[in-house]
């Protein structure tokens, strides 16, 4: 099977598993889902840190969502499969 990461996909020598240690799961390791959860996970850690900057939850979830679909967009422009 082959690496589903993003960097992998664009001839980088990135391995799926080398992910692990930023959380995620083994079970996503070379399978559909592994950049669907890269990506949540770091919508998770953008609206952490925008809201330890003082700002409210909801503008935090705004803020984190408009990343997350920017990151979407560029990888779907680039050719990346999510």
């Amino acid at each position: 099977m082959a690496d589903k990461n993003w960097l992998a996909q664009t001839g980088q020598n990135f391995k799926d598993l080398e992910f692990t240690e930023f959380g995620i799961s083994e079970d996503l390791i070379e399978k559909e889902g592994f950049n669907r959860a890269m990506l949540d996970m770091v919508h998770a850690q953008n609206m952490a840190g925008y809201v330890s900057e003082g700002m409210s939850e909801s503008k935090a979830r705004h803020m984190a969502d408009k990343q997350r679909s920017k990151a979407m967009q560029a990888a779907k422009a680039n050719g990346l499969v999510l």
